[in-house]
């Protein structure tokens, strides 16, 4: 008996709060929402210099039932004409019919900021390289990075005011922090917005590869030495035909070359130009190692015609 009774009582308020909450959704009402701001039909020449906001806080006024249903479908915009932007001032108050699409039996009483200052310049493109914001890395021991951290695509093309990509020279994309490491990186990292709202670009994400190996040293002895461009009437005696040359480089790589795929270099021309009596040979090594030292460090030499 007692559990029917209370069953009875709940059900009773139930419905009691049900026809007060309909009675009282029919009444008007007024509310403020936040309405997003958008920009329909920009014109292809111009671009936004300052960006504008992206809300306006908009006073409604409706029945409860019709406010509830637009607070739950988010479903409004203010929109402003693109043609409207190169006026450089926007009276929001005065064109709120115009920019707002409204269900009938709502109408918007206010629109706050009154006013919008809008900054436009020449649209223009413009491609710069990409960085990285920052960039830090630790590597294991007996391992290291011979060659650079490179990004793919390495640049982007923006696109807005002329004002604005004017002072633009690269455009960062988002930092990382790596330590411990003894094996290739390869991640995707996202382009920072820095300028949302006043820029657009052709990406959202590049690739970072670093290249991480395991390092060994190793010498190559007697790598020959080679004279170039002197003339017919002229004679070179160097005092070291042949030198040696330490490396570093991924053990891997190293077991591939030998001392016939390093290169050393004298031109005439630089030994003419010397007051010393000794000159420092052009090393050219394969891409993927890294002089440590050659000796003897000088060549001397003796000219005579």
């Amino acid at each position: 008996m007692m559990k029917g009774r209370y069953n009875t009582l709940i059900g009773s308020f139930l419905v009691a709060t049900a026809f007060w909450f309909s009675v009282t959704m029919n009444g008007t009402f007024r509310t403020h929402l936040y309405v997003p701001l958008t920009v329909s039909n920009m014109p292809r020449d111009i671009a936004l210099v300052t960006p504008l906001p992206e809300s306006v806080d908009v006073l409604l006024q409706a029945d409860g039932w019709q406010l509830l249903f637009m607070n739950a479908g988010k479903q409004m915009a203010f929109e402003i004409p693109g043609s409207r932007l190169r006026g450089g001032v926007i009276q929001t108050n005065r064109a709120l019919n115009e920019m707002m699409r409204l269900p009938p039996g709502v109408t918007a009483m206010r629109v706050y900021p009154e006013t919008l200052f809008v900054q436009v310049d020449r649209f223009m493109k413009k491609t710069v390289p990409l960085h990285l914001a920052s960039l830090s890395m630790h590597f294991k021991e007996g391992f290291g990075m011979l060659g650079d951290a490179q990004l793919s695509p390495d640049s982007i093309t923006l696109q807005g005011a002329e004002r604005v990509l004017r002072g633009i020279r690269s455009w960062p994309v988002e930092g990382r922090s790596y330590t411990e490491l003894s094996m290739p990186v390869a991640e995707d990292l996202k382009v920072k917005d820095s300028l949302p709202g006043v820029i657009r670009y052709n990406l959202d994400k590049v690739s970072l590869y670093i290249p991480t190996e395991q390092l060994a040293d190793m010498w190559f002895r007697d790598v020959r030495v080679h004279l170039r461009h002197v003339p017919a009437d002229r004679e070179v005696l160097l005092g070291q035909q042949t030198i040696d040359v330490s490396v570093r480089g991924g053990v891997n790589v190293l077991s591939l070359y030998g001392a016939q795929d390093v290169s050393a270099e004298i031109e005439f021309e630089d030994i003419v130009l010397d007051t010393s009596g000794t000159i420092i040979p052009t090393l050219k090594l394969p891409g993927e190692l890294k002089l440590l030292k050659m000796e003897p460090p000088e060549i001397r030499y003796t000219m005579r015609k």
